[in-house]
């Protein structure tokens, strides 16, 4: 007798997006999908939302007859959940799936980049942080979130460019091409209309100026380069404090990574492995630990 194939979804949720993957037990890739923003420190149940949506796509994309939520093994990894006040929090809320385990994104991404092994891994996408995995230790680096940490990530060069605009636009500094196109992009006419964009926006909108300041700064614009070599600078010191546990492996991921690293000291981008899987495999991995 023929027993029925489990399913399981892999979940990767950060500033700006939820990527889901899903397979059979077998590990055959039966779908993937993406939504909106899951940082759960930003908004619990705008992540649930996002958790949700991408569970229904994947779904609808594999298009297997009787699959549903309440049938799938989930492994859920969420910027945010490192921090033990809103993991408790998000514990707290109902999923709908067979099974739920829940970790951070962190995790499932060292997870997934080391199919399993030990080893270390940086994000650098919206937000930035650090994690080295040693056995059944964990050590975390960064992760104190868009507000007070995040340094070297999209969301903050972002908004470092916003505030070096509106100082060059209350005449405080000089103008430069940098305040010129942030204000282009934005189709701003004055720092009110600025300022306006900024009173609800959430650390995705900010990241969506990264590669503008990137393109600004392969150009030699002073600011530009000046903030992208900031950024580079906070990785390469993070880097190194990591590297002091020796870690078996390290790599980088998240959306600016590729445009960064170019401007790391030759001595870390040395060091760096390409991921061996996604963070949503590491999601999978996890959840049948």
């Amino acid at each position: 007798m023929n027993h029925p194939k489990k399913h399981f979804i892999g979940i990767d949720g950060g500033g700006t997006k939820c990527k889901a993957r899903l397979e059979d037990s077998d590990g055959k890739l039966l779908a993937e999908a993406v939504a909106g923003p899951a940082n759960a420190a930003q908004d619990i149940d705008g992540s649930i939302a996002s958790i949700l949506q991408v569970t229904e796509k994947v779904i609808s994309i594999a298009n297997i007859e009787g699959l549903v939520p309440q049938n799938i093994h989930a492994g859920i990894g969420l910027a945010g959940l490192n921090i033990p006040e809103i993991m408790l929090q998000f514990q707290a809320k109902k999923l709908p799936f067979a099974s739920s385990h829940i970790t951070s994104d962190l995790h499932i991404a060292c997870l997934g980049a080391h199919e399993k092994d030990d080893g270390a891994i940086i994000i650098v996408g919206t937000g930035s942080s650090g994690v080295v995995i040693k056995g059944k230790q964990q050590f975390e680096f960064g992760g104190h979130g868009f507000v007070v940490g995040d340094k070297g990530s999209g969301a903050w060069l972002g908004k470092m460019a916003i505030i070096h605009s509106l100082e060059v636009l209350d005449g405080i500094k000089v103008t430069d091409e940098l305040t010129h196109e942030v204000m282009a992009y934005f189709n701003c006419k004055n720092a009110h209309a600025l300022v306006n964009l900024t009173l609800a926006a959430k650390p995705e909108f900010y990241a969506s100026l990264a590669p503008l300041i990137f393109q600004l700064a392969e150009k030699k614009e002073p600011y530009a380069k000046l903030l992208v070599e900031s950024a580079a600078d906070y990785i390469n010191k993070l880097s190194q404090q990591m590297l002091k546990l020796t870690p078996a492996r390290l790599s980088f991921i998240g959306g600016i990574t590729p445009i960064l690293i170019p401007y790391l000291s030759s001595e870390l981008q040395s060091l760096i492995r390409d991921p061996l899987g996604c963070p949503e495999q590491g999601a999978i991995l996890y959840s049948k630990l």
